[in-house]
């Protein structure tokens, strides 16, 4: 079992890559051993008292079909 720390870690790691690559064709490697080719979209938004909130899942566009995938689901990132 992971543990909490362990997950939050990587989460944060797969969002900072993210917000980096967003706008960006990317090719988004899924643990299940997927893969999706397309533009990443993936932003943060103010919060309560200014604080920065992160959504859970970031968005890939393939064509024209949206996919919205969990963070913990994704194995990798990058650029093409």
């Amino acid at each position: 079992m992971i543990s909490t720390f362990l997950y939050d870690e990587y989460a944060s790691a797969v969002r900072d890559h993210a917000m980096t690559l967003t706008g960006q064709a990317v090719s988004v490697n899924l643990v299940g051993g997927q893969t999706l080719t397309g533009t990443l979209t993936y932003t943060s938004t103010t919060g309560p008292q200014g604080s920065t909130v992160y959504p859970s899942v970031l968005t890939v566009t393939v064509s024209t079909k949206v996919h919205k995938v969990r963070l913990d689901h994704v194995s990798s990132i990058g650029q093409g």
